[in-house]
């Protein structure tokens, strides 16, 4: 079920790949006579399920443009990237400690925006993100090493020792999108469909007692616990997104 699930998006997401030349085709004809004009927007809105995000973006050809955002990871989203990638076959125990701890997390991402001869558009894109959890208690730490949800047992419950995860991900992707202009004004509006994978993480633990961080056990644990989320991030780390996105037009 979970692969049919992973499939049908995939096609999905390459369907619309390859449809843009021919959704592209013979629109906006009188625009290819008219002289190009380089442009600026703004945009604020959200990329379901991660994140509230604000954007810029320099169009500087007809053809090419490039984009920057930054992105506020709240609730609700949160709980339901967890779950999206669950689906993908992200281990259950790990999205629980993560959804059960999670702080705050934020983004930022860059991009560079392929522009048809119509209103549609594909972007290449890296992001970077940033997110804190804790505290952890080492039931949960334990329970992601042994892929088993620990949490009932007690003595490993107890509050005199917990940690905190902070977490770095590089994610490359790629949307296709299309924008709506409304009548006699400079703004508009952006749907866009993205699917972006998880590169690389690299997490850092931290605990309550820095006497016990110190000791050549807990380093291990915590090398240990850096390499089996790192592992599952990355194996089952996909993003499919849809982004709706409010634009002004500075010029």
């Amino acid at each position: 079920m979970k692969k049919s699930c992973q499939l049908r998006i995939l096609v999905v997401c390459l369907v619309l790949l390859a449809a843009i030349p021919y959704l592209s085709r013979g629109q906006d004809s009188l625009a290819r006579k008219q002289p190009f004009r380089t442009g600026h927007t703004i945009s604020a809105g959200l990329q379901v399920p991660l994140n509230y995000t604000l954007g810029y973006e320099y169009r500087f050809s007809r053809r090419l443009s490039v984009q920057a955002q930054a992105g506020l990871i709240a609730a609700p989203f949160n709980r339901y990237t967890l779950k999206l990638l669950e689906g993908f076959g992200l281990d259950p125990t790990l999205s629980g400690v993560i959804d059960r701890s999670f702080r705050q997390g934020s983004l930022i991402s860059l991009g560079m925006g392929i522009h048809a001869n119509s209103a549609w558009y594909s972007t290449i894109f890296g992001q970077y993100i940033h997110f804190s959890a804790g505290p952890i208690t080492p039931a949960d730490g334990l329970g992601v090493y042994f892929n088993r949800d620990l949490s009932g047992f007690s003595p490993l419950n107890s509050p005199a020792f917990v940690f905190n995860l902070q977490s770095n991900l590089l994610i490359g992707g790629v949307r296709v999108g299309r924008s709506f202009a409304f009548s006699n004004s400079r703004f508009g509006l952006n749907t866009e469909l993205s699917l972006g994978k998880i590169i690389t993480t690299q997490n850092t633990f931290s605990s309550n007692r820095s006497v016990i961080d110190g000791l050549g056990i807990t380093q291990r644990l915590y090398a240990d616990l850096d390499g089996e989320t790192d592992t599952k991030l990355h194996q089952h780390g996909f993003l499919p997104m849809l982004n709706v996105l409010l634009t002004y037009r500075l010029r």
